[in-house]
């Protein structure tokens, strides 16, 4: 499968402002991470930007279309002029049947993920790059980045966003998602209350000590209660 992902704006557009953010700040590595992930799970990946660089909505498209995607994902942050206004949202083209079941798909996972409270549905839209590509395509409105709360997940919680993303793709190519993930931030660091017993089971032999915040696995859970199970006999 081809995945195209387009973080949102970049170069001369910074996008959305607020809390003292730039919205291309945020989408760049979020999809970076994405993309990671998928490619983790064997899926080719293209990116209309990779580095702090504009690019014209119509060659976003084009740039996908050309690709050959089988689907298409813009990342994007949310603004309104009323800092009150707070949740996340999944556009996809008027009238695509599979961009719509792609939106959702996506729009679920992100609320599984339990990041928000506040959701603000899938919705449909004229957007350049939703009508301009060829391919079923959703667009991701994770957060608001004028609002504090929504603002502390867009600067705080990437890695989870970008996770629950991933996810949400993954499910509509009916690909089991494996876990894991890339990005180097605080998920890489345990918390304080949790440091000793990872120190612990990373000298027992019962885990590796990496990604001490990830969700884990059935495989994985199941690997550290047999280690565990070892040691105790």
């Amino acid at each position: 499968m081809k995945v195209f992902l387009d973080a949102g704006h970049g170069g001369k557009d910074p996008g959305a402002l607020g809390n003292g953010m730039q919205e291309k700040n945020i989408t760049l590595p979020v999809t970076l991470e994405i993309g990671e992930i998928l490619k983790r799970h064997g899926v080719t990946v293209g990116y209309t930007r990779t580095t702090d660089t504009f690019m014209e909505l119509s060659d976003r498209a084009n740039k996908a279309n050309n690709f050959g995607a089988d689907i298409f994902v813009s990342i994007h942050c949310n603004a309104f002029n009323n800092s009150s206004a707070k949740g996340v949202e999944t556009y996809s083209h008027i009238g695509s049947v599979k961009g719509s079941r792609l939106a959702r798909s996506i729009q679920n996972s992100i609320l599984s993920s339990k990041l928000y409270t506040v959701n603000r549905g899938t919705k449909t839209a004229n957007f350049a790059v939703l009508r301009l590509t060829n391919m079923p395509a959703a667009l991701v409105e994770m957060a608001f980045i004028t609002n504090g709360e929504d603002a502390n997940i867009l600067k705080n919680r990437q890695n989870e966003l970008a996770i629950a993303i991933a996810k949400g793709i993954l499910s509509y190519l009916g690909i089991l998602y494996k876990g894991g993930n890339t990005m180097t931030n605080t998920n890489d660091t345990p918390s304080e209350w949790a440091k000793e017993a990872m120190e612990w089971a990373k000298k027992e032999g019962i885990c590796d000590g990496t990604r001490p915040k990830d969700a884990a696995t059935r495989e994985e859970v199941v690997t550290v209660l047999y280690r565990f199970s070892k040691k105790v006999k």
